[in-house]
């Protein structure tokens, strides 16, 4: 197979700077074979079967760049609904039959049907997918004066 100093050049930027890491992998990939690798062995040293890599050398000759990216609907499904989790988590708790003013991870997992079972990291993870930023509560004093209290009417 020939392969033009275009091809060659795009690849390599590809490889180097696409913002995607599935993405560059493949690129390199497929600019070692372009560039006069054994298939199989490049194939062993970017930890993909051979077959993987016939594939998106292949891709790559039909559709161009577009063939590196992974196509909609691919992959697991995701456990959460945003939705829901939004509706949850914009509201106070006391909506929910909470007897809380805040919502921290744990209630959350606990109150919102789509985070069951979910760790606390989980949720944190799910609230940023969401555009969602937790932060937790803190003390906070009204005055530095140590005599705050006994001064407040």
């Amino acid at each position: 197979m020939e392969w033009t100093p275009e091809q060659l050049a795009e690849l390599g930027g590809l490889g180097h700077k696409h913002p995607t890491p599935g993405v560059r992998v493949k690129a390199l990939a497929v600019s070692a074979v372009a560039r006069g690798h054994d298939r199989a062995l490049v194939a062993d040293m970017f930890g993909t079967s051979y077959q993987s890599l016939g594939t998106w050398i292949h891709g790559y000759r039909e559709r161009g760049p577009a063939a590196f990216e992974i196509a909609a609907g691919r992959g697991r499904k995701a456990r959460v609904d945003d939705r829901e989790l939004m509706d949850y988590a914009l509201q106070s708790p006391h909506q929910f039959g909470v007897n809380r003013s805040r919502w921290t991870l744990r209630l959350l997992a606990e109150t919102v049907p789509s985070l069951k079972g979910f760790t606390d990291a989980g949720v944190l993870q799910a609230l940023r997918r969401c555009g969602l930023r937790y932060k937790r509560g803190q003390p906070w004093m009204l005055s530095p004066d140590p005599q705050y209290e006994k001064k407040s009417p």
